[in-house]
């Protein structure tokens, strides 16, 4: 943690890459925000990158007080454990391809990566546990505007085995770009011959990145 810095009029804000914590003059009093300090909005002011994933901007002159903050610290992939599976739940497999919903945000630039893990998915809503017995197959980390006819095979034949591994059902992570579009193709890849898959496959996506909550 840096040393509290309290500012005289006109004092120079804190640079951009910088993790801070601020206190700022409102007209309801002062308000502290933690975060990522981003490129300026427009001139003079200061601009953050909130840990929620939102960005504020205030007029720098507002600015009463900022603190320098260590980096976030994330948990490697290697140290999440699965919980404990119970045996009479239903198996459900977790096709990760990427996207939003499997984003994370990238303090070093503000914005978010497509680089979420299943295991982290999983290992951030312990609660499932209690439903089914969910495990998860990656495909790929891609935002859906990287999606391609050829990933939409690679999907259905991900669903397929599935099913043909036991599950009772399938979730696919994916962007919300084109989510309808290979929403689309699976049902058209299991609608031939009056075929239908052998459980519900259910598409996800978010708008949020999934460290966000």
């Amino acid at each position: 943690m840096g040393r509290l810095h309290l500012l005289p009029f006109m004092v120079a804000l804190p640079e951009p890459g910088l993790r801070v914590k601020v206190s700022v003059s409102t007209h309801n009093g002062t308000v502290t925000h933690s975060g990522l300090v981003l490129p300026p909005a427009a001139k003079g002011h200061l601009s953050i990158k909130l840990d929620n994933g939102y960005n504020v901007s205030y007029p720098g002159d507002d600015l009463e007080a900022w603190e320098a903050l260590d980096a976030p610290h994330t948990a490697p992939v290697s140290d999440l454990h699965a919980p404990e599976e119970d045996g009479t739940l239903p198996r459900v497999r977790l096709i990760h391809t990427g996207g939003t919903i499997a984003s994370k945000v990238d303090y070093a630039t503000g914005a978010v990566d497509a680089k979420f893990e299943p295991e982290e998915m999983l290992d951030a809503v312990p609660e499932l546990a209690t439903i089914a017995r969910l495990d998860a197959v990656k495909i790929g980390n891609m935002f859906s505007d990287d999606i391609r006819p050829q990933h939409w095979n690679i999907v259905a034949e991900a669903c397929a085995q599935a099913f043909a591994d036991g599950c009772r059902g399938v979730i696919v992570a994916h962007g919300t770009d084109t989510l309808h579009i290979t929403s689309a193709a699976l049902n058209f890849a299991f609608a031939g011959n009056e075929r239908r898959p052998a459980g519900p496959i259910v598409m996800v996506g978010s708008q949020r990145s999934s460290d966000r909550g």
